[in-house]
């Protein structure tokens, strides 16, 4: 009897729902700002990391341990705090800013995933772009699961929608990968814009429950791109094959009255 009341039990369990937590973490080549700044930031991330152990992480404008003219290494700076927890780390290259540092991408996660994911895409009017992410066999419902983390282009909607449509036929291209992909970044582009219609139209939705902006000047460190510019939701979590629940976090200061970023982070819980 207790035998059966057991399994009845383990059967009743909900599942763990693997949680993705991604975050622009702010390059802070705009503006001037004091010194240990980005440490400061960095500590709120890990605060919130620490407390909610998601499985898989993704930075976006991270920079990198070594400066822009060596590549910036294989490790991310902003992932001190964190990074002992997440064995499995890749850095990516994007950009080398005015500071000569190297800034890009960084995951982490809990798990090793099968594949390490690296590509670019980079189109005519915009600025050279990639894709860093991994895929994980038996993530979630028993099957592989792909995670990407973008930064589209701040130029223009127009190359915006180019490079949505490339990121449609990589889609299409690695199922044969894995079926189901999360795809999480900066995307510079709200809702209503082409280049998200162009998204939603071709197979990718939105896991929002509620859509909330992650940008705007109620933020004080976005100002130093106008006071006047409109709040936006525009660091999307899109499922492709793929169901789940994502909300913005770190959208407001913490007790000190500190901000992380410019952007929200956003966390996602898959199942």
């Amino acid at each position: 009897m207790k035998i059966a009341l057991l399994f009845a039990f383990l059967l009743c369990t909900p599942a763990h729902a693997l949680e993705v937590y991604d975050q622009n973490v702010f390059d802070q080549l705009q503006g001037k700002w004091d010194a240990g700044f980005r440490e400061k930031r960095m500590a709120i991330m890990a605060g919130l990391v620490k407390a909610r152990k998601p499985d898989i992480i993704v930075f976006e404008e991270a920079r990198g341990v070594l400066p822009g003219d060596k590549g910036g290494g294989t490790d991310s700076v902003d992932a001190e705090k964190v990074k002992a927890k997440y064995p499995h780390r890749k850095y990516i290259h994007e950009m080398t800013g005015a500071d000569g540092a190297s800034y890009g991408y960084w995951v982490g996660s809990k798990k090793k995933p099968r594949k390490w994911i690296e590509d670019s895409f980079s189109f005519p009017g915009g600025v050279p772009r990639k894709i860093l992410g991994g895929i994980w066999d038996k993530a979630v419902g028993g099957k592989c699961l792909g995670v990407i983390g973008l930064h589209l282009s701040y130029q223009t909607t127009d190359v915006r929608q180019k490079e949505a449509d490339w990121l449609l036929a990589w889609l299409k291209a690695h199922e044969k990968d894995c079926a189901q992909w999360l795809v999480l970044g900066d995307f510079n582009a709200a809702r209503p814009d082409k280049e998200m219609q162009i998204l939603f139209n071709g197979g990718l939705k939105s896991l929002f429950e509620k859509e909330t902006p992650t940008v705007g000047p109620y933020n004080p460190i976005r100002r130093i791109y106008g006071a006047d510019k409109p709040n936006l939701t525009i660091d999307w979590a899109l499922g492709w094959n793929l169901s789940g629940s994502a909300e913005t976090v770190l959208n407001e200061a913490d007790a000190a009255g500190d901000w992380v970023s410019d952007h929200a982070g956003v966390y996602i819980k898959l199942k």
